[in-house]
Order: structure tokens, then C-alpha cells, then sequence
């Protein structure tokens, strides 16, 4: 055996690593996003139980509502430092989507991209 297979080998059997690490943070955003989604998703689906209507709730009116200072401020750095037009056709058109796909689509595609990392 050459001193390359056995390095290899050792390579291939290490619990470890640096892509281990990664995708393990990357795995821990992903479902954290994961379950705000499924949290805000049974939040809007929970009036249904009592006989009344469901409604999505919008990502911007959840954030407005946990801070408003902070959407005021990220709308004032995107708007003053980086475009006017970034804010208000492509920010605003996601913040009025709802939360639920708002926090899920990126929990999917991180739970996809962390378990793709642990795997390697």
C-alpha cells in the first residue's frame, strides 16, 4: 500500500473536517429557518380550528411587528447606500409575500446545501 492510498483512506474515514463543520452550521440555519416557516405557516392555518378564515401573513408585517426599527433602518441603508430601485420592486415584492415561503424556501435550500456538505 503506498503511502497516498493510505492517506486517502484516512481522508475518507475522518469523522471530522472543515466541509463537516460548515455543513453542520449551514444544516442548523437551514432547519432553524425551517421551523420559523412551519411556526408561521401553522400561525396562519391556526384560525381555521375556530371556525374562522386563514390569512398569510405577509414576511414584511412579521418583521414590522417582532421590530420596526429594523426594517426602517435596512430600508434607509438599502434605499441612501446601495439603490432605490433594489428596495422598492424587488425587497418590497418579498417582504409582501408570505412568511411562511419566505423563511421556507431558503430553510429548504440550506437544509439541501448542509446535508450535501456533510455528505462529502
Amino acid at each position: 500500500m503506498t503511502y497516498v492510498s493510505v492517506m486517502a483512506r484516512r481522508r475518507r474515514h475522518r469523522t471530522g473536517g472543515v466541509s463537516s463543520g460548515i455543513g453542520g452550521v449551514v444544516l442548523f440555519f437551514g432547519a432553524a429557518l425551517a421551523a420559523l416557516a412551519v411556526a408561521a405557516l401553522v400561525a396562519d392555518v391556526a384560525p381555521l380550528l375556530s371556525g374562522g378564515t386563514a390569512r398569510a401573513t405577509a414576511a414584511g408585517e412579521l418583521w414590522f411587528r417582532f421590530d420596526p426599527g429594523s426594517l426602517n433602518f435596512t430600508q434607509a441603508i438599502v434605499q441612501r447606500y446601495i439603490s432605490p430601485a433594489l428596495w422598492d420592486p424587488t425587497i418590497v415584492g418579498i417582504l409582501r409575500s408570505p412568511a411562511w415561503l419566505v423563511l421556507g424556501l431558503p430553510g429548504a435550500v440550506l437544509l439541501l446545501l448542509g446535508g450535501w456538505l456533510r455528505a462529502r
